[in-house]
């Protein structure tokens, strides 16, 4: 049993969970890292934030790629309205999961299928609630001692050792992991281009 495409499917990311995410479910496709610019807009929401940067990554790549279809997308961890990026040293990831500590916060996932031969290009926007326990002294200095934090939305990965952290999660685990992969298979599904064999 295998999922197949009736277009070439290009993923306009170089996250290794993304492309994990695709593969499970038998997906097979190309990686073509789109170079754009995250920084936020003034006065720009969340959800515009990510619906934005998840057009912009899979135009840059459809416009080079024209009969593909390209999937961009865009995660982002927001808490106090405020958008928590990706630590760039211990102290942010330290300060990061203080702020996450015993509470709730929101992962906002946008994604991009875009196809410039048909002339297409959907976005969805797909939200989950992220319960913390608290986080002692001796488990944050473990944590931002290690590798995991420093290349992930909110300075934790759900899927590695991040997960000890997490209590409860409302909506898509997979959204959390930087793809709502039931949403991308119905998407695909509804633009007729996915194939159950």
């Amino acid at each position: 049993m295998v999922l197949s495409l009736s277009s070439p499917l290009i993923l306009a990311s170089a996250s290794p969970r993304r492309r994990e995410l695709l593969r499970s479910v038998g997906l097979t496709f190309k990686i073509r890292p789109a170079d754009v610019d995250e920084t936020g807009l003034p006065d720009e929401s969340p959800r515009a934030h990510v619906r934005r940067l998840s057009r912009d990554k899979a135009g840059a790549i459809a416009h080079q790629y024209p009969k593909a279809l390209v999937l961009g997308a865009d995660t982002i961890v927001v808490i106090d309205g405020r958008i928590l990026g990706k630590p760039k040293n211990k102290k942010e990831a330290r300060e990061m999961l203080q702020r996450l500590s015993s509470r709730r916060h929101t992962v906002l996932t946008g994604f991009t299928i875009a196809c410039v031969r048909a002339g297409m290009s959907r976005t969805k926007i797909v939200q989950s609630t992220v319960q913390f326990k608290k986080i002692s002294p001796e488990e944050t200095a473990w944590y931002v001692n290690g590798d995991e934090p420093y290349d992930k939305a909110g300075g934790y990965a759900a899927q590695g050792k991040g997960a000890s952290f997490i209590q409860a999660i409302r909506g898509s685990y997979t959204n959390v992991i930087g793809l709502p992969l039931c949403e991308v298979v119905e998407e695909l599904n509804h633009l007729g281009v996915l194939h159950f064999r």
